[in-house]
Parts: structure tokens; C-alpha cells; sequence
């Protein structure tokens, strides 16, 4: 008797196309998962090329040449110094600057340092001298200023103690515009163009930390700051013209083995060693009295 075979032929061809079906739903699924790699690649290089592309603009091509002119009333440490609150002492002369020539070691653990160039003891008769490392986005430094900026200028002005500010760049960074640099760079701009300006602005230009809180202000707010103090620094600010010194005098610092701001000395102490438990005016007062 012959055998019915159409039942198990019919079944034998639909488990090959259910075969093929699936065969061909997997190759589908394999292809989509193969695109949507490539497009996690692509949008992964897109993303990582955006990241660079924004470093580089957040630092505005910001990088400082490693050459540059410096005031001339910066001393040879890239200091301004105040003899009077409206008066700056001599400085080394209108040159150039090369940030690249000031060899920096390798910082080892944060100590604070004893001594630092150009500072030491005064002559007898002669005020005392005070020498501030200070960032104009450390919040500490505007403390610092808004505590004693007010008995440092009557110091000043009665003839007690000359001041002087090396402005270093330790806190520039993408998210604040490399504020760092660019307001040390209008306080250069500022003893360049109206010397008498300079303390007024400086005192001012800390004030403002309190409103931005470490985000720095842009450049047309330091325009208007000097401008409010009496100098116009519009193109100095805008063209960067002292970003190299900034950076010669900030590496100047690192070499002097200056880590954090502010680092304050007088008559060629440092306050965090010889002071430590006294406020800054307590311990320049014991000092001007001798």
C-alpha cells in the first residue's frame, strides 16, 4: 500500500522558509545592530572632535606666546609695586619677557616657602615692604583684599610699608574663560597705561569675585571696570598684550617654589610661617612697630 507523503512534505518545506524567515529576520537584526554601531562610532567621533574643538575655543586660541612685552613699571619678578596708593615705584623698564626660559621643577609635596627673590628686610627708616602672590579668581585672595585692602592703603599713604602684587595665573580654565590670565593681563594693562589707577583696580577687581563667584567676568566687563577707575585698556584687554608676562611671572612664582595664593610676605617673611596664628594685620602691625 503506498505512503501518503504530501503531509510530511508540506511540513518539511514550511520549516525550511520558517528557516529562511528567521535566517533573514536574524541577518536584519544583525545588520541594524551593525549600523547602529558604526553610527555610535561616528557620533561617538563627532562628539569627542566637538570636546576638542570646544577646549580650543574656551581657551579662545587663548594660548599666550611664549615671548611677549611686560610694563615697564614690573619689576624683574613681574611685581607691581605701590609706594603710595596712586604712586607705583620704578619698575625694570619697558622689554620683553620669555616664559619659556624659567625653568619650574617638579613640585613635590605643597610646602610654604621660606624665602622668595627681591624680598627681604628693609633698611632701617625704611618701610616695611609687603610682596602678595595672588590670583585674581582665588577666592581666598579676595578675602584677603577685602579684609585688609582698607589698613594697607592708610599703611600706604602714611609711608608704613610699600605693597607689592605678583599677579600669577593658577586658576585659568575653560569653564571661566581663562579668567585668571585675562584679569592679571588688564591689571598689567592698567599699570601701563594709568599707574595712578592701578590699586583702585585692583581692589576693585577683586570686589567683583563675590558676584561671580569663580566664573570670572569677560573681557568687556574689565574694559568697563579700568574705565570706571579711569584708564582705557580696550585694546590691551582685547589683544591679550601682557598674556605672556603674566605667564613669565607666573612661572617665576612656581619657581619660587610658590604653590597656592595668596602667599603673603613682609620684610622677607612669609606670614603662613611666621604668623600663623594671627590675623594679617596683627602680625604686619608687630612688624611695622617694630
Amino acid at each position: 500500500m503506498a505512503r501518503n507523503t504530501s503531509g510530511s512534505h508540506t511540513s518539511a518545506t514550511d520549516a525550511r522558509a520558517r528557516a529562511r524567515q528567521i535566517q533573514e529576520q536574524q541577518r536584519k537584526k544583525d545588520g541594524r545592530r551593525r549600523t547602529a554601531v558604526i553610527w555610535g562610532s561616528v557620533l561617538a567621533a563627532i562628539l569627542v572632535i566637538g570636546l576638542i574643538v570646544a577646549f580650543v575655543l574656551n581657551r579662545g586660541g587663548d594660548e599666550p606666546a611664549a615671548a611677549g612685552p611686560i610694563p615697564a613699571a614690573a619689576n624683574e619678578q613681574g611685581g607691581i609695586e605701590l609706594t603710595s596708593a596712586t604712586t607705583l615705584a620704578e619698575g625694570a623698564g619697558a622689554r620683553e619677557v620669555d616664559a619659556s626660559t624659567v625653568e619650574v621643577p617638579e613640585q613635590g609635596a605643597a610646602q610654604q616657602p621660606e624665602t622668595i627673590p627681591a624680598a627681604e628686610a628693609p633698611a632701617e627708616g625704611e618701610p616695611s615692604e609687603i610682596v602678595l602672590y595672588a590670583d585674581f579668581n582665588c577666592v581666598y585672595c579676595a578675602d584677603f583684599e577685602t579684609s585688609n585692602a582698607a589698613q594697607i592703603e592708610q599703611w600706604l599713604e602714611a609711608g608704613e610699608v610699600t605693597v607689592e602684587y605678583r599677579m600669577v595665573d593658577f586658576l585659568s580654565a575653560p569653564n571661566n574663560q581663562n579668567y585668571s590670565a585675562r584679569a592679571a593681563n588688564a591689571a598689567y594693562c592698567v599699570a601701563d597705561q594709568k599707574p595712578e589707577a592701578y590699586n583702585g583696580f585692583v581692589t576693585a577687581l577683586f570686589g567683583t569675585y563675590q558676584e561671580h563667584g569663580g566664573k570670572g567676568i569677560d573681557n568687556a566687563a574689565l574694559t568697563q571696570l579700568a574705565q570706571d577707575n579711569g584708564a582705557d585698556i580696550a585694546s590691551c584687554v582685547e589683544d591679550g598684550t601682557f598674556r605672556s608676562a603674566v605667564e613669565h611671572t607666573t612661572r617665576q612664582a612656581q619657581a619660587a617654589g610658590v604653590g597656592g595664593t595668596p602667599t603673603v610676605f613682609m620684610d622677607g617673611e612669609n606670614w603662613a610661617i611666621g604668623g600663623p596664628d594671627q590675623s594679617f594685620q596683627e602680625w604686619a602691625q608687630s612688624k611695622i612697630s617694630g
